[in-house]
């Protein structure tokens, strides 16, 4: 057993695009830097940027207009905007898991609390479950499609469902899409904004981060009815003005020119996906769900009988190789692990052999 180097480790647990930001998008950057667009802008984001989202919006069923619409420093601060405008200290936020982990420290953030509930074996969000959980302390549903980690996309059937649960008890649901134009095998996506009875009580989040490569450009946005945004504005307000205007003319960039760099993307990610499946296929005693979309794989190591946290602790010490946990992903979830598609193919294939190998010398219980 040898320890390894940070440098010396493969990299599997961040979900980042190993992808360059397109040039147009970069260029278009630059200029504004160079027009002197380096001082506040408007809170809720330029009108221009706001009208390329509706523009954007409107290819999947989203009529949004640009009193609806706020660009923020990335998805989670805009899921924080929600729910610091909704929620109250003690109320309740209900987290279908696997779920992404960083939705918790948001809630707990505001001051509020999380509940729990076990999507289905297929992971499709169980409605059952989740109306047994309702109190009335309930305030929000959080909803991932594409799901981060499990790559699940909801149909549109399984998105009714939900939206009649809300409506049914006033909730408000707060739908994060940023893997939304990420989908594998010519499925599409579905937009809980794009019910129209639904509109007073949804709130879209999405980025510009997993589909333009733009992470570390911290642009996103959120669509929510007009009386929420103003005071979802007054928040932004009063903790960071403004997204950075050079930063937003980028996103215009981003919604308006060509699409060619995301499509190849999505490409390559589904030719990754295909690739670990079939290095995982003939792995006794792994099961893996194939993934519909977003950057993961989540295959269930149960059949090993020990626990991802320390399981992924000796694959980094043992074998190099770094992937997140279950435990990260909410409660039941302890013996599956999340393997990230953001490295190019070869060293994705010798992370996933590695991870192979190590479990072949365990073998299942």
């Amino acid at each position: 057993m040898s320890y390894r180097r940070p440098a010396d480790v493969i990299r599997l647990d961040l979900g980042d695009p190993d992808f360059l930001t397109p040039k147009h998008v970069v260029d278009e950057a630059k200029r504004a830097l160079d027009e002197g667009l380096t001082h506040y802008g408007p809170t809720k984001g330029y009108p221009e940027l706001r009208e390329a989202i509706c523009e954007h919006l409107a290819l999947f069923g989203v009529d949004a207009s640009l009193d609806e619409v706020i660009v923020t420093p990335g998805a989670s601060f805009a899921i924080y905007l929600a729910l610091k405008a909704i929620l109250k200290p003690g109320d309740e936020v209900l987290l279908l898991t696997p779920t992404w982990y960083v939705y918790p420290d948001i809630v707990d953030a505001i001051g509020a609390t999380c509940s729990f509930v076990r999507s289905k074996p297929d992971y499709g969000p169980d409605v059952d479950a989740l109306r047994e959980a309702i109190n009335p302390k309930t305030k929000v549903l959080i909803i991932n499609t594409p799901n981060n980690p499990t790559g699940r996309v909801y149909t549109a059937y399984e998105l009714r469902a939900l939206k009649d649960l809300a409506l049914d008890y006033g909730l408000y649901i707060i739908s994060d899409e940023v893997y939304k134009m990420i989908i594998y095998d010519g499925l599409r996506h579905v937009s809980m904004a794009s019910f129209e009875d639904a509109r007073d009580h949804v709130i879209l989040v999405d980025a510009f981060s997993k589909a333009y490569a733009m992470t570390g450009w911290r642009l996103g946005y959120l669509v929510a009815p007009q009386e929420l945004c103003g005071r979802i504005e007054h928040v932004q307000q009063a903790l960071i003005m403004c997204v950075p205007p050079f930063v937003q003319r980028a996103g215009i960039a981003a919604l308006r020119g060509p699409q060619d760099h995301v499509k190849k993307m999505v490409a390559e990610f589904q030719a990754r996906r295909d690739m670990v499946l079939e290095l995982l296929a003939d792995t006794p005693g792994v099961k893996v769900t194939r993934p519909q979309g977003a950057l993961y794989v989540f295959p269930d190591l149960s059949a090993y009988g020990i626990k991802a946290s320390a399981l992924t602790d000796r694959l980094r010490r043992e074998r190099g190789v770094s992937v997140m946990p279950g435990e990260a992903f909410g409660p039941g979830w302890e013996y599956h692990i999340r393997i990230s598609l953001c490295r190019p193919r070869e060293e994705l294939a010798e992370g996933v052999r590695r991870i192979k190998a190590f479990l072949e010398e365990l073998s299942p219980a």
